[in-house]
């Protein structure tokens, strides 16, 4: 299992920015594709937002197929317990719904289309 520590790729103690987001996206995905686990540690982040949440876990659902292994595939550690519950209840479900919806919608064009 690898451990990426939050504030070492966004240098910084503040979890806000897309750009910061897009960061730790492209450090997860790059672990999640070699199928090695991930551990994501927030120690030393002072304050995170859903938005940075979205852009950097919530956007590892578009790129896999099976999200169960997705979800067994990615640890957190260091993360209290309010920032745990936004993670788990509000951007993973939202991201799943939204990609679900996306995936639903694609294959409807494509049925469409080839009629």
């Amino acid at each position: 299992m690898q451990i990426l520590n939050v504030k070492n790729i966004i240098q910084n103690t503040i979890a806000m920015s897309t750009e910061d987001g897009v960061k730790l996206f492209n450090e997860v995905y790059k672990v999640l594709k070699s199928k090695e686990r991930v551990c994501i540690s927030f120690e030393g982040i002072d304050i995170l937002i859903s938005h940075f949440l979205n852009e950097a876990i919530g956007k590892q659902y578009e790129k896999f197929d099976n999200w169960d292994i997705l979800d067994q595939a990615i640890e957190y550690k260091n993360l209290d317990q309010n920032d745990f519950d936004l993670l788990k209840n509000k951007v993973i479900p939202t991201a799943k719904n939204h990609f679900q919806d996306v995936i639903k919608s694609e294959k409807i064009e494509k049925e469409i289309l080839n009629d």
